[in-house]
């Protein structure tokens, strides 16, 4: 057993110096919008409205949404931060986790890297073994620092213990979904087959504690993130549920040892399936094979998108009631609080709905993003494997490779944000039939608005992917900022020139009712058709760039 991890240290020390960019921007990021948030939420919601906000959350929906509540009868704003926050802010570091431990395995296997590493006096399981003590690192330097972070705020009710917690919960369930991942790094033989199915657990465990927390308890426990809510952060601050999370990490990371011990170094359990002896015709032009490499990308995040907006749309019913006595709420969806006032009560209830269908619209067009980035990014993936090349040196133009991937991008953006629009339009007429409130041609106008602001994203990528190809992960970065600012501006706590930096705040917000009365913005079409210029500009500049440089340039 101790041949078998030989020079781990050596290879925490490399895969530490490989992260020292990725990691620490991912924990910048975290660190940075939780210490953000946390007085911002604060001075936002003062105690009445915190308990405005208790009294309508304890409902099935709202709590299969967020988790369950604690601490109702005095709702401190580290009870509500905590209520808020905790899971998605787990969510976010699992997916931290599930890249960085895929990325240090089943990654490097499938480049040949780790060929590379095994032919050098390494132990068996070394390299795994080192990818889960690189893990641990990483996610207590993020968890130490969140915990401090948020502490050092001096928001009233944020103590030490709670916000220490809040930070350790936070990385142990990144361990459980690390531990996951190697796990499946082991059964799957490539890299996409491994992350597809720990995100595919991910939204599973999701569900589970959806389903548990508006239900049956049980199932909360066995979901990771069903268990991290139980901690009951600045209302109890249990430590029991940091504990078994611990437990499981260990538990799932040795089987993953097992695993790893028995497979051959490249292969998996689960063996790939065949290919055709012959391609298919579609296949013999750059657009149908990078069709045929984004095909699957498409259907998950087309069936994503049509179900997020169904489940926002299933609430409908319910918001009025949640935000109709709290001006905080109103502000946050657009509508100043002073216009409620003195009208009937359906017309506010319709008002509401109104500005709900805009805030989602905005925050699935954030959502969309990522499907149209990883699709842009396919094509940098391709070329650090090695398989660009194969391509190129045959008669295939860089231009015409490279418009494959560029023109499916600019495709998804139109496919996903009709999904959302299909999927909120359809759920929310289910719900209330005959009564539902959204005009499906306002919400595809309010939705297509966005398309000029996901096309520069799109053409930025493409600019970074021709002319910086070191550099393209930083639309990453980029992304992270446009969702921080997105997120936190309504609050009201950051300066206009730093939200001016993100496309998404040139969008007008477009009504998607019938109430006329409301404040809407004219859709300007001079600003959107500049930004459509801009996105054509660099788009035509990484082409550019792309033909001209040389491919071995990684």
């Amino acid at each position: 057993m101790r041949g078998n991890f030989d020079n781990t240290g050596k290879l925490v020390r490399f895969i530490l110096r490989r992260e020292r960019v990725v990691s620490a921007i991912w924990i910048i990021v975290l660190v940075a919008f939780s210490m953000l948030l946390a007085p911002g939420m604060a001075n936002l919601f003062d105690h009445e409205a915190r308990q405005q906000f208790a009294a309508v959350y304890d409902n099935p929906v709202m709590v299969a949404m967020l988790g369950p509540i604690y601490g109702a009868d005095n709702y401190t704003a580290g009870a509500m931060y905590s209520g808020m926050m905790l899971l998605w802010v787990a969510l976010t570091v699992a997916i931290m986790n599930v890249f960085l431990v895929a990325r240090h395995t089943r990654s490097d296997e499938e480049h040949g890297r780790g060929e590379v590493v095994r032919s050098l006096p390494v132990g068996r399981l070394a390299n795994l073994n080192a990818t889960m003590i690189s893990a641990v690192v990483i996610n207590g330097i993020l968890a130490l620092t969140t915990g401090l972070g948020i502490f050092i705020t001096q928001v009233e009710s944020m103590d030490l213990a709670g916000s220490m917690l809040y930070g350790a919960v936070s990385g142990a369930v990144g361990l459980v979904f690390a531990a996951i991942t190697a796990i499946f790094c082991q059964l799957s033989s490539n890299t996409g087959g491994a992350m597809g199915l720990s995100f595919l657990s991910l939204g599973a465990f999701y569900m589970l504690r959806a389903a548990g927390d508006a239900g049956n308890e049980v199932l909360s426990l066995i979901s990771p993130l069903g268990l991290a809510l139980r901690s009951k952060i600045y209302v109890e601050n249990n430590p029991v549920p940091l504990i078994f999370l611990l437990i499981a990490t260990v538990a799932l990371s040795a089987f993953a040892y097992k695993l790893n011990s028995m497979r051959d170094l490249g292969q998996g359990f689960i063996p790939a399936m065949p290919g055709r002896k012959k391609a298919k015709k579609s296949m013999l032009s750059p657009f149908g094979f990078s069709f045929r490499l984004l095909r699957n990308t498409i259907i998950v995040w087309v069936i994503v998108m049509f179900a997020l907006g169904g489940s926002y749309g299933s609430v409908i019913g319910d918001i009025p009631g949640f935000v109709s006595d709290s001006p905080e709420y109103l502000t946050l969806m657009g509508i100043p609080a002073e216009m409620v006032e003195g009208i009937p009560d359906d017309t506010k209830a319709e008002m509401i709905v109104d500005g709900f269908g805009v805030f989602v619209t905005t925050m699935m067009t954030l959502i969309a993003l990522v499907p149209l980035l990883m699709a842009t990014l396919k094509l940098r993936s391709e070329e650090k494997a090695g398989r660009t090349e194969n391509i190129l040196s045959r008669s295939v133009s860089k231009t015409k490779y490279l418009g494959g991937f560029t023109v499916i991008a600019f495709i998804m953006s139109a496919l996903m944000q009709c999904a959302t629009v299909l999927g909120l339009y359809s759920s929310t007429a289910a719900v209330l039939g005959d009564e539902n409130p959204f005009i499906l041609e306002s919400l595809f106008k309010a939705n297509l608005a966005y398309l000029p602001a996901l096309w520069l994203m799109v053409g930025l990528t493409v600019l970074l992917a021709g002319l910086f190809p070191k550099a393209v992960g930083a639309v990453w970065g980029y992304f992270g900022f446009i969702c921080f600012t997105t997120l936190i501006g309504g609050i009201g706590i950051l300066p206009e020139w730093l939200t001016k930096i993100s496309p998404m705040s040139y969008i007008p917000e477009i009504r998607v009712t019938n109430l006329d009365f409301l404040p809407s913005e004219e859709i300007n079409f001079t600003i959107l058709t500049i930004m459509t210029g801009v996105a054509a500009l660099l788009t035509v500049a990484g082409f550019i760039g792309y033909r001209k440089r040389d491919m071995m340039f990684h």
